[in-house]
C-alpha cells in the first residue's frame, strides 16, 4: 500500500465506533497486504492503531478483536521499523567502508605521488630573496620548483636528477617567477595580480600531464621569460598543436569542398549572351549576388571566368 491508501484508511480507523465491523474488515486488509515502513511512518498510521490498543472492549466480543487485530498491527510495524533501521545502518556502514576506501587509495595515490614529486633537496633552503619583496615569495618559489621538477621526473620516468640539472631547474624557477614579480609591480594592486599569475603559472604546470612543455622550458627551447607571459598558446605541447592542426585543416578543407560543389551547381554558359570579357570563353562562375542598387532594381551577378579566372559583373 502506497502513503495516500494508509492514510484514508487511518481516517476510517478513527471512526471505529460507528463502522466496527468496517475497521475490522480494514485491520484484516492491513494485515494481509505488503507494507512498507516509508509509507507507514509518513501516515502516521500506528498512532491511530495504539490509540485502537487502549479502548475499553466492554466485553464485546467485536472490539475485543479489533483491540486483538490492532495490537498485532503494531507489533508487525515495530518489526518493520527495526528492518529498516537494521538495513539504514549496514547502508551506512556499507558507505562509510566505500569512502575509508577512497581515503585510503587517495592517500597512497598522493603517497606516491609525493614521493615522486619531491626533490631529494631543498633547492632554495637558503635562497634570499632580494628586496623589496613579499613576505610568501620564497613559498611560491618551492611551490613552483617542486611542480616544476614533478614534471621533469614525469617526462624522463626516472626520479634521478644531477646537481648541474637541479641548478638549472632553480635558475628556471627563479626566472620566471622574477618576470612575474616585475610584470606585476606597477599594477594597482601587484601583489594580487602576482599571486594570481603565480596560480595561472601552477595550472599551466599541473595541466602539463606528460612533462613535455617543462623539459622544454629546461632545456630553454621554451623560454622561460616567455613561459612567464602566460599567453596559452604558447602553453600547448605538440600533441594537442598538431589535434588542433588537423582539426582546423580538415574544417578547411570541408569548407573548400562545398564551396566548389555550390560553384558547380550553379556553373552557367553564355548567360545572356555575355562571354569572358578576358578571354572570350562562355563557361562562367555565379560567384556573388549583391543588391547594389534601389531595392526595385534587379541585383548585380557577380561572375569568374571557368578558363582564366577573370571576374566580372552583369547589371
Amino acid at each position: 500500500m502506497d502513503y495516500q491508501e494508509l492514510y484514508d484508511l487511518r481516517k476510517k480507523l478513527v471512526d471505529w465506533k460507528k463502522f466496527p465491523k468496517e475497521t475490522l474488515c480494514i485491520l484484516k486488509s492491513l494485515e494481509q497486504s505488503p507494507l512498507e515502513w516509508e509509507n507507514v511512518n509518513k501516515s502516521k498510521i500506528q498512532k491511530t492503531l495504539q490509540a485502537l490498543t487502549l479502548i475499553d472492549d466492554n466485553n464485546d466480543p467485536l472490539v475485543t478483536t479489533i483491540k486483538a487485530k490492532a495490537s498485532a498491527l503494531q507489533d508487525r510495524f515495530k518489526r518493520l521499523s527495526q528492518a529498516k533501521a537494521i538495513q539504514r545502518t549496514s547502508q551506512e556502514q556499507q558507505q562509510q567502508a566505500i569512502e575509508e576506501i577512497k581515503i585510503q587509495k587517495q592517500s597512497s595515490v598522493q603517497s606516491t605521488q609525493s614521493s615522486r614529486s619531491l626533490p631529494c633537496k631543498d633547492l632554495f633552503e637558503n635562497h634570499r630573496v632580494p628586496y623589496p619583496a613579499y613576505a610568501d615569495r620564497l613559498k611560491y618559489l618551492k611551490g613552483i620548483n617542486q611542480m616544476f621538477i614533478a614534471n621533469i621526473f614525469t617526462f624522463k620516468k626516472d626520479n634521478v636528477l644531477n646537481d648541474s640539472e637541479y641548478q638549472t631547474i632553480k635558475e628556471c624557477v627563479e626566472m620566471m617567477e622574477n618576470t612575474i614579480y616585475h610584470k606585476r609591480a606597477k599594477d594597482h594592486t601587484p601583489r594580487k595580480a602576482y599571486e594570481q599569475d603565480l596560480r595561472i603559472l601552477a595550472g599551466f604546470l599541473k595541466k602539463d600531464k606528460n612533462g613535455s612543455l617543462t623539459y622544454r622550458i629546461f632545456t630553454k627551447a621554451f623560454d622561460p621569460v616567455s613561459a612567464a607571459q602566460l599567453r596559452a598558446a604558447d602553453w600547448v605541447d605538440d600533441e594537442t598543436k598538431q589535434e588542433q592542426a588537423r582539426i582546423i585543416k580538415e574544417k578547411m578543407e570541408a569548407e573548400q569542398i562545398g564551396f566548389y560543389k555550390d560553384l558547380s551547381k550553379r556553373e552557367m554558359e553564355g548567360i545572356e549572351g555575355k562571354t569572358c570579357k578576358g578571354c572570350g570563353q562562355k563557361k562562367v562562375y555565379l560567384v556573388d549576388e549583391k543588391q547594389t542598387r534601389a531595392s526595385d532594381e534587379p541585383t548585380t551577378k557577380f561572375f569568374e571566368c571557368y578558363n582564366c579566372g577573370d571576374k566580372f559583373r552583369i547589371c
